[in-house]
């Protein structure tokens, strides 16, 4: 994968379990103090693999950057690099009201990053022969861009509004044998457990 494929991947974590943050940073500039309002990028998950993932990619991205932390305890990616943060927000918004999918990118690409942001709103629900994979947001519109993606891949799939305690959120949905085989060989999941039981799911509609 070259640079720009990672950097999509990075922007799908990011979308989906983090953001990007203006905080406001001193440094010393000759011998006066100044503050600067500076970027900051972080990514939140409870999955190893995942944090190795996002981990593994900014380290072949950026070898030679080091101002990136993990925070075990908080389970949290910190990338305090202005420069970097910049670039992961130049391919499109990354907060969970208005993320976007960056544009004029390929399928691999977009394969890319819904498996990414999969990986964290995802979730896969077989139970009572209700099989389906649901992709969360209260983002409408973004959930929109997905759908295109997946109407250009002939994945079906329907998007529903959920309201819970007055609290507005969004669906999509792929179900039926055939859809959740598509999605799985085009986009699946880098989470092992949510991988796992799409595989069991799939295997499910032969038993």
């Amino acid at each position: 994968m070259n640079k720009k494929d990672l950097l999509i991947k990075l922007h799908g974590y990011v979308a989906s379990d983090g953001g990007i943050y203006s905080m406001k940073v001193k440094d010393m500039h000759g011998k006066k103090i100044r503050i600067r309002r500076r970027l900051r990028t972080k990514f939140f998950n409870k999955n190893d693999v995942l944090i190795n993932d996002f981990l593994d990619t900014f380290n072949i991205i950026y070898p030679n950057i080091k101002s990136i932390r993990y925070y075990k305890k908080r389970i949290e990616i910190e990338i305090r690099n202005h420069t970097v943060s910049k670039e992961i927000l130049s391919l499109g918004k990354v907060w969970s009201r208005n993320w976007e999918i960056p544009k004029n990118i390929t399928n691999n690409q977009k394969r890319l990053w819904v498996r990414a942001f999969a990986d964290g709103e995802g979730t896969v629900y077989n139970k009572n022969h209700n099989r389906y994979v649901a992709i969360d947001s209260i983002n409408l519109n973004g959930l929109k861009e997905i759908s295109t993606i997946l109407q250009e891949w002939n994945i079906i799939h329907k998007i529903y509004g959920v309201k819970w305690n007055n609290y507005q959120s969004y669906r999509l949905r792929i179900y039926r044998k055939e859809n959740l085989i598509k999605f799985n060989k085009l986009i699946g999941f880098t989470h092992p457990e949510k991988q796992q039981k799409l595989n069991e799911t799939i295997y499910s509609y032969k038993h």
